[in-house]
C-alpha cells in the first residue's frame, strides 16, 4: 500500500455543477444569485446582507459547506504522512479530535490552510479550500499511507450562531452541549449516520455536519423543521466572507493563492500570513522546514495586518500607502456590522511596519483616508469557546 492514491471521482472537473444542498438553498434564495467554489454552485446572497449578518450574529444560520476538497487517508503511516505534510504537528490528532493544519512546499509558500479530522482510529480526513490531489499523491509516496479523494461522497452543512448548539439539540443531535471546540461526534440521525464537528468557518459557536449526499436534503430538513424554535435560516458566501473578516481569517484567493499555482512573487508562508502556530519548527522532517526555520531567523518579508479605515465608505482601490509609496495591498475590505466601522486585512512589506502609524489608502474620488493598525480578531464571538454554550 506503499503510496498508495485512488483515482479522482469521475465527474470532480465538470464545469459549475449543484451540491447536494443546492434544492434547499434554491428554494429559501430571494435573490438568485449564485456564485461557485471548486466547481460546485453556492449561493452569494439568500436574502439580504443585513438580514444574514444579523441572523448570524443573533440567532442561528445554515451554509452549504460543501465546496471544500476533502481527502481520505488511511494506513499505518497516516499519522507520520501528515506530520510530514502539515507543519509537523498534522498528525497529531486523537480519536474525536480536529486540528487547523497548514500545508506549505518545499520553500515554505502556503499551499492550503485545512482541516484535519479523525472520525475513528482507521480514518484521517483533510479538508482544503483548494484542489490538491496530484500534490497529495505525490507526498504520500514511500509511506504505508493510502489517499483517496472523497469530495464528491460528502455533503457538508454548517450551523453557526449563538442558537446553533440549541438548534441541533431540538433537532436530535443529543449530547453535542458537551462537545469541546475541535471535538467530533459520530451520531445517527434516523438512518443517516452524520459526523458532527465543533467547527465554525467564522470562529464562532458553529458546528459542521458531514453525511453522505444522499442523506443531505434529510439533514437538511431535520435541523430546520425540529429547530424551528430558533429559526435557523440558510445565509450565503457573501456573509460568510464578512464573518471570516470580521474574526480576522484568512481566506485562499484573497490574502493568498495557494503556491501550487501563485506567482513566484505572490506566494507567502504560513509566518507572512500570521499562521505560525500551526508550525511546530522544534519537528526537523516536514515539507518546507529548512525555509521556514531561516525565515523565522531572518524574519519575513511580508506581513499580514488588520486595518481599521477612517469613514465610512470602502477605499476606491486595494493599494496601501505610506510616504506617497505603495507598500502593500488590501486584501479584504468590508463595512462591518458589528464593529460599526471599515476594516480590511492587508498585505505588506514588513519593512514598512515601522511607518505604521501614516498609512494611508486612496477614497473614492482620489483623497487619502487614514488607515490604522489594529490587532485581530476585528469581532471577538463570547460563546466560541465556552461548553457548554449558552443556547441565546
Amino acid at each position: 500500500m506503499t503510496g498508495y492514491s485512488q483515482p479522482h471521482p469521475g465527474n470532480w472537473h465538470m464545469a459549475v455543477r449543484p451540491t447536494p444542498l443546492h434544492p434547499r438553498m434554491a428554494e429559501a434564495s430571494r435573490t438568485n444569485q449564485w456564485s461557485q467554489r471548486l466547481g460546485w454552485t453556492v449561493p452569494e446572497v439568500i436574502d439580504t446582507h443585513e438580514a444574514e449578518h444579523a441572523t448570524l450574529r443573533t440567532r442561528c444560520t445554515l451554509a452549504d459547506r460543501t465546496p471544500l476538497a476533502t481527502y481520505r487517508f488511511n494506513g499505518p503511516d497516516t499519522a507520520a504522512c501528515l506530520n510530514r505534510l502539515a507543519g509537523g504537528c498534522g498528525g497529531n490528532v486523537s480519536v474525536g479530535g480536529s486540528r487547523h493544519v497548514a500545508l506549505c512546499d518545499d520553500g515554505g509558500a502556503l499551499v492550503a490552510d485545512g482541516i484535519v479530522m479523525r472520525p475513528d482510529i482507521a480514518t484521517w480526513l483533510l479538508t482544503l479550500p483548494v484542489r490538491a490531489f496530484d500534490w497529495l499523491s505525490l507526498a504520500v509516496e514511500g509511506f504505508e499511507c493510502a489517499v483517496e479523494d472523497v469530495s464528491d461522497q460528502i455533503a457538508t452543512l454548517g450551523v453557526e450562531g449563538p442558537a446553533s448548539c440549541a438548534t441541533l439539540l431540538s433537532a436530535g443531535f443529543a449530547g453535542l452541549e458537551a462537545l469541546r471546540p475541535g471535538a467530533l461526534r459520530i451520531l445517527k440521525i434516523g438512518q443517516a449516520q452524520v459526523v458532527v464537528a465543533r467547527r465554525s468557518a467564522t470562529a464562532g459557536l458553529g458546528y459542521e455536519l458531514r453525511m453522505a449526499v444522499d442523506d443531505a436534503v434529510f439533514i437538511f430538513d431535520r435541523v430546520r423543521r425540529d429547530g424551528a424554535f430558533w429559526r435557523p435560516q440558510p445565509v450565503g458566501e457573501a456573509t460568510l466572507r464578512l464573518a471570516r473578516l470580521e474574526a480576522g481569517l484568512i481566506h485562499e484567493g484573497a490574502e493568498y493563492t495557494t503556491a501550487l499555482i501563485a506567482d513566484p512573487d505572490a506566494r507567502r508562508s504560513p509566518l507572512e500570513l500570521g499562521l505560525g502556530a500551526l508550525l511546530d519548527l522544534s519537528v526537523t522532517h516536514f515539507t518546507g522546514h529548512s525555509a521556514l526555520t531561516a525565515q523565522r531567523q531572518h524574519g519575513p518579508e511580508r506581513a499580514l495586518i488588520g486595518l481599521e479605515i477612517e469613514g465610512d465608505i470602502r477605499p476606491q482601490t486595494n493599494m496601501l500607502m505610506a510616504d506617497n509609496k505603495t507598500v502593500g495591498r488590501l486584501t479584504s475590505v468590508e463595512w462591518s456590522p458589528a464593529c460599526k466601522r471599515i476594516i480590511a486585512l492587508a498585505d505588506i512589506d514588513a519593512g514598512a511596519l515601522g511607518n505604521a502609524r501614516d498609512l494611508q489608502v486612496f477614497a473614492p474620488g482620489g483623497p487619502l483616508l487614514s488607515a490604522r493598525i489594529v490587532p485581530r480578531p476585528f469581532y471577538r464571538c463570547e460563546t466560541a469557546r465556552r461548553t457548554p454554550p449558552d443556547a441565546q
